[in-house]
């Protein structure tokens, strides 16, 4: 029996990269991976591809700029299997933003509301079911 065997993850920025893998280890150890990320067809295709059959995972369009989006992406971890035992974030906005002497604040202030407040976010959303467990 795997350490994940029964165990739900919530998993944001699940795209072609890291977040998909990380979702893939969550589902090969045999626990459901719930997807968050902005782009519903990624997802869908994400999803399929981790877990044909649909047993294991669930996703859901999710803005981790949004407190609404973050919470629907919890309450569909707990509706559909019934606890959240782990939250992991990929989800960042991660581009190449210059030095501070020519810094767009503008660019800065949306890096920090999904790298830092968008992790709070979801996090807090998905507090109620991790304080269960």
């Amino acid at each position: 029996m795997s350490l994940l065997t029964g165990r739900t993850v919530v998993v944001s920025g699940v795209g072609a990269g890291l977040g998909h893998q990380v979702a893939a280890a969550v589902v090969r150890d045999g626990g459901n991976a719930v997807l968050g990320a902005r782009t519903e067809a990624n997802l869908a295709k994400s999803a399929a591809e981790l877990d044909p059959e649909g047993t294991h995972t669930a996703y859901r369009a999710t803005d981790i700029t949004d407190e609404g989006q973050c919470e629907a992406l919890a309450a569909l971890a707990v509706e559909r299997f019934g606890r959240i035992d782990a939250v992991v974030h990929v989800a960042a906005w991660d581009s190449y933003f210059g030095g501070l002497e020519d810094a767009d604040f503008t660019t800065w202030q949306s890096v920090i509301d999904v790298n830092l407040l968008g992790t709070l976010r979801m996090t807090r959303a998905c507090l109620p079911a991790l304080k269960e467990r």
